[in-house]
């Protein structure tokens, strides 16, 4: 998905766990290639940024938009509550974590673009959280 000259030498991680229907997880994680981790969120041409409840120390009675600060602390709180049946969300969660600390975290939006019904390419939007 990220193949911009920006992003050369980015791979996707793979082993990022699934939840039984897609949500409280991030589309996709990449890491770059000094390291650093890149969010994807993903969304087809009418696709927008969603809205859910918050969840973790801070966030927890707030609303949080995707492709904010906040919805990513919450789906970092979603992650480690899933830390005894999904030890890799758990270990994720915690690099997300570092990485917001050190500020070295991006997340972009991937998003399709489509040309009466067809599949065009898709445009690319670093999102800011910080």
């Amino acid at each position: 998905m990220l193949l911009q000259k920006e992003f050369e030498g980015a791979h996707e991680i793979t082993d990022l766990p699934e939840t039984p229907n897609g949500s409280k997880r991030f589309d996709q994680l990449w890491r770059d290639k000094d390291g650093n981790l890149i969010i994807v969120e993903a969304k087809g041409p009418k696709g927008r940024l969603e809205w859910r409840k918050g969840n973790g120390r801070f966030d927890r009675r707030t609303m949080v938009k995707q492709g904010t600060i906040e919805y990513v602390r919450t789906i970092c709180a979603d992650m480690e509550q899933r830390t005894l049946v999904s030890p890799k969300d758990g270990q994720y969660a915690k690099e997300i974590r570092a990485a917001i600390e050190n500020k070295t975290l991006r997340y972009v939006l991937v998003q399709a673009t489509e040309t009466t019904g067809s599949y065009a390419g898709a445009v690319l939007k670093h999102l800011k959280i910080f």
